[in-house]
C-alpha cells in the first residue's frame, strides 16, 4: 500500500476481448497522487487477440504510462511465478521485460474490476467505438476520477467518493 501522502504517479489499466471476432481493446489511465488527478487516459482498439493478449496488450501499454493491474494471469506471469507457453504470449512478455527496465522498480497490485472502472469503462468505451480515442473532455476525465476506487485499495488512509468529488481538478 502507498502511504496517504504518497507523491507521484500511478497508472491503471484494463482490457478486454471478444472471443467469436478476436476484437479488443485496452485502456489506460495515468493518475498523479496525491488528489488523483487524471493526467492521461487512452484507449486502444486491438485486433486479432485472446483475452491474455489484450492483457498484455493492457500492461505494455500501462507501462508506457507505468503500472497498477487488473489480470492475475498476467502479473503472475510477469514476476515469474507461472510459466507463459504460448507463441503470441511469450512475445507479450518480452516486450513487458524490455519496458521494465526502464523503471526504478515495478510493482504490481491486483485490483479486482470493482475498483478498477475507470480503466474498464475505457476498455469498453473503444470496444463499442471499435477506435481509438484520447479523453480530453471535461466531463469524461471528472467520470473516470469519480468511478475508480484504485485508492480504496492501495492507499492507507482514503477519504469517501463524496469528500472527493468536492476536490476535482481537470
Amino acid at each position: 500500500m502507498l502511504d496517504s501522502d504518497f507523491e507521484g504517479y500511478v497508472p491503471s489499466f484494463d482490457s478486454a476481448a471478444k472471443v467469436s471476432t478476436r476484437k479488443g481493446s485496452c485502456g489506460c489511465i495515468l493518475w498523479r497522487l496525491p488528489g488523483w488527478y487524471v493526467l492521461s487516459a487512452h484507449g486502444f482498439p486491438l485486433d486479432d487477440v485472446t483475452v491474455n493478449d489484450a492483457e498484455y496488450h493492457g500492461l505494455i501499454k500501462g507501462l508506457e504510462l507505468a503500472t497498477v493491474v487488473s489480470e492475475m494471469i498476467v502479473i503472475q506471469q510477469a514476476q515469474g511465478l507461472i510459466g507463459c507457453h504460448q507463441h503470441n504470449l511469450q512475445r507479450r512478455l518480452a516486450e513487458y521485460e524490455a519496458l521494465k527496465v526502464k523503471f526504478g522498480s515495478v510493482r504490481f497490485d491486483h485490483i479486482k474490476r470493482d475498483y478498477n472502472q475507470a480503466a474498464d469503462y475505457l476498455t469498453m468505451k473503444i470496444l463499442a467505438l471499435g477506435k481509438g480515442w484520447v479523453v480530453e473532455d471535461a466531463d469524461e476525465l471528472m467520470h473516470l476520477k469519480f468511478v475508480s476506487r484504485i485508492p480504496e485499495k492501495i492507499i492507507k488512509t482514503w477519504k469517501p467518493r463524496s469528500e472527493r468529488m468536492t476536490q476535482i481538478s481537470v
